[in-house]
Formats: C-alpha cells, sequence, structure tokens
C-alpha cells in the first residue's frame, strides 16, 4: 500500500525512515485530541486535523487545520488527497461508527494506514478506550476463551484498580459539549454541509433535555422511595440498564430499530418467565436527552402485561450499590457490563458485544435466564479484564484535568510504540524483499 510502497522505494539507502504523519479526525467537545496533537507532534511528526464543523475547530490545535465542507461522496477523495499529500501513516478518530468515520476507516484499509480508534473508556470511571482498528464490536481483541486466556498469561503486572471515582465529570462535560454546539452554530456558514451524527436536531435535543428535567421535578419524590427500595431491597431483582437511543451500539451492534423494541421483548419475557417475586428494574441512562419518556412507555408496557407492580423506572443513584444487590443484568451491550462483570453479577446480552463470550455471559436464552441466571466464571472475569485494560484502555478522562493530559500522553506512547514498530518492520530487508 501507500506507507509501503513509500519505504520499499528508499529500501538500499540509508535514508532515516520517514516522519510518522498524523490525521485527526471528529471527537468530542473535550481537549484530549487538542492535548494528544501537542504531544504527537513534540518530536516533529507533521500532525493534521480535519474540521467538520465549528466545535471542531474550537476545540483543535496542536495540528494544522483542514476544513472539510463538500458533500458525502467527495469525502473519500478529501481523504485520499490529504493522506497523499502529507504522506499521513496513522489516522485517530473518536468514534468508529460515525458516518464520517466509517469512510476514513475504509480509505485508511484501502491505502495501508493504521486507524486508532478512541472511545469513553470500557471500564468507568478512569480510562479511556484507545484501540488500533476498531472498539466494541469491531475491536480486534480475542473473542474466545481460549484466545484470553493465552493473551492473559503474557501480559505482566496487576490490573489497574478503577479512578477518578470521586470526580464529577458531568458539569464539565455539559459546559464543553454547550460550547461545542454555539460553535457550530457560530460557524455554521463555513460548515453548511455538516450534519451530524446524532439523529435528532439541536432543537429537538433541547426540548426533550427540558421535558426530562420537569418530570424529573415531578416524579422526584417517587424516584427517591424507589432508590431506597432497591438501594436496600427486599426483594430479588433484575436490572436493565438502558443505553442512548442514539448510541451506535444500538444502531449498528444489534438488531433492534429502536430502544423501546428492547424494552417490549424483555418485559414481555419478564411477565411469562420471570418468578412471580422478582422484580425488574429500568434504569436511566445519565446522558439520555429526554426525547422518549420511558417512565410512562415502560408503566404503560408493564401494565398492558399485568405485572405493573413489579417494574420500575429509575432515574441515577448508585450503580455499584445495584450491581451489588441484582440478582442478574439483561442488556443490549452496555458498557454497565464491564461494571457487572467486575461484581461477578450474571450477564444476559440481546445485541453484539465484546464481553459476551462463554463463561462470561449466559448463553441460554432470555426467557430461562430469569429463572436461572448463571453467574460467570471467576477466572475468566481476571483473565478478560486484564486483556481490556492492558490492549484497550488508557488512564485518565476526557473532560477534567490532569486526567486529560494523563490519557493523551499514554495514548501518545501506545501510537509512537505501534507506529515504529510497524516501520522498523517494513524497513527490516527481509520484509523489504518479501514485498518485492
Amino acid at each position: 500500500m501507500g506507507l509501503q510502497m513509500n519505504i520499499t522505494a528508499q529500501s538500499g539507502t540509508d535514508t532515516a525512515p520517514p516522519t510518522d504523519s498524523y490525521l485527526i479526525l471528529q471527537g468530542l467537545g473535550s481537549p484530549f485530541f487538542r492535548k494528544l496533537a501537542h504531544l504527537l507532534a513534540s518530536d516533529g511528526s507533521p500532525v493534521h486535523k480535519v474540521n467538520f464543523c465549528g466545535g471542531d475547530w474550537w476545540f483543535s490545535g496542536g495540528a494544522k487545520n483542514h476544513r472539510f465542507n463538500g458533500k458525502p461522496d467527495e469525502l473519500a477523495s478529501f481523504y485520499r488527497e490529504l493522506i497523499k499529500k502529507y504522506q499521513v501513516t496513522t489516522i485517530l478518530l473518536f468514534g468508529d461508527c460515525r458516518p464520517i468515520h466509517t469512510t476514513a476507516r475504509a480509505v485508511a484499509r484501502d491505502m495501508g494506514l493504521q486507524v486508532w480508534v478512541f472511545e469513553e473508556g470500557y471500564i468507568r470511571p478512569g480510562f479511556i478506550t484507545c484501540e488500533k482498528g476498531g472498539t466494541n464490536d469491531l475491536s480486534n481483541l480475542p473473542r474466545t476463551n481460549d484466545g484470553i486466556k493465552t493473551r492473559a498469561s503474557a501480559i505482566s503486572g496487576a490490573t489497574p484498580n478503577t479512578g477518578d471515582t470521586d470526580i464529577n465529570f458531568m458539569p464539565a462535560r455539559v459546559r464543553m459539549d454547550l460550547t461545542y454546539h454555539l460553535w457550530n452554530i457560530l460557524l455554521k456558514p463555513f460548515h453548511f454541509r455538516y450534519r451530524s451524527h446524532r439523529p435528532d436536531s439541536m432543537t429537538a435535543e433541547g426540548k426533550g433535555w427540558i421535558s426530562r428535567l420537569v418530570r424529573k421535578i415531578r416524579f422526584r419524590q417517587l424516584n427517591q422511595a424507589l432508590l431506597r427500595r432497591y438501594e436496600n431491597p427486599d426483594k430479588k431483582f433484575f436490572m436493565v440498564p438502558l443505553q442512548l437511543a442514539s448510541d451506535f451500539q444500538i444502531r449498528e451492534h444489534s438488531d433492534y430499530d429502536t430502544i423501546l423494541e428492547f424494552i417490549r421483548e424483555v418485559i414481555a419475557s419478564f411477565a411469562l418467565h420471570a418468578p412471580k417475586s422478582a422484580l425488574l428494574m429500568f434504569k436511566s441512562h445519565p446522558l439520555d436527552n429526554g426525547i422518549i419518556d420511558y417512565r410512562s412507555y415502560i408503566a404503560m408496557a408493564a401494565m398492558n402485561h399485568g405485572i405493573e407492580g413489579r417494574v420500575d423506572y429509575l432515574e441515577g443513584g448508585d450503580l455499584n450499590l445495584f450491581l451489588s444487590h441484582t440478582e442478574g443484568l439483561v442488556l443490549i451491550n452496555s458498557t454497565v457490563g464491564y461494571a457487572a462483570l467486575t461484581k461477578g453479577r450474571p450477564l444476559k446480552v440481546l445485541g453484539r458485544a465484546l464481553y459476551d463470550i462463554q463463561g462470561l455471559t449466559d448463553q441460554k436464552p432470555l426467557d430461562k435466564f430469569w429463572k436461572n441466571p448463571e453467574a460467570p466464571d471467576t477466572a475468566m472475569i481476571r483473565d478478560f479484564l486484564k486483556v481490556i485494560h492492558a490492549d484497550s484502555q488508557i488512564e485518565g478522562n476526557l473532560f477534567a484535568d490532569p486526567g486529560v493530559e494523563m490519557a493523551a500522553q499514554q495514548a501518545a506512547a501506545r501510537i509512537k510504540s505501534s507506529t515504529a514498530k510497524l516501520v522498523n518492520k517494513l524497513h527490516n530487508p527481509a520484509t523489504i524483499t518479501a514485498a518485492q
């Protein structure tokens, strides 16, 4: 491919390996990519950044900026031209399923480039996901018991504990997200073709957040009573952590068209097959935009199945406390699954998840899960989490220093180490001979 051809052409000379060249695409409203760009450029490596909207521009820095305001079918050509002109060797992006990033991954694959994908941590809080190639269902991490055991045995050192547990990132996150959207509005004339990967408009999301606030106030007392009920339960209960309706984990890594379809399936199965004394608790996502009134929908679905007294919807609460008490979790592919594994809780996955492996999750049909939830294997949990931490997680956070600085430093070190190995491999005489 492009990189290999360039290096092969230089074989037989004393010319030093070409400098790494990085292309950063879209991230969150966060200073993380800005700090990472500075670190990647610290050894003289060129770093370029594509801005698709005003928010991208505001949070850029440490890189040479390039604006894209073309049509979607022009994006692949735009990427190829940038890659060739600046001899890009590595692409960095946040969220591998955003349309602008699926195009980039396809171009990178055709041109033989490395792609590093970032996401919020599989293990939270205190970690960020940083993987080469893809994340979640697109991850290159082992998916079999033998593969996990083999990789875990090669990893030295203990698995780190979750960090930053006492830091509330929400105020900083909300502030940065609002700043991102503000600059999208201010610089709209320069990015008038830009369309967000999120399915709902800013107006719809704004109205949704207001509606959620109104409902939160209206049901505050009920919610407080339910929190007490589940933090100190006197009955067995199953937990269902809800995910964001806009999440690509739902849209790309499951067979559900909507979260509501998932809710209907779970309630119907619970009504017919769960022990009559058991309760079912749906927990809201802290970043849910409120467009869907889950409380009303869940109450109506439970009523339709005659189990309205056994199904609840909660906002907030202590996740770790819930996990300690629950009989098991039913989810699509939420990262709550990783937290549940640390507690050894039974898991039933209804989507496609990196952790949906024999020995970690219950492989029985949902209808049979309720009566006999199977706990994960302790040794398998230990090996799996060891691999996850070593090969996909970096310490830090996306919204508050010094966590952002820590994450950027670890990401830069991991990326540069991998790039050095790639360049050394391609410069190895044996490799060059084979390529010719």
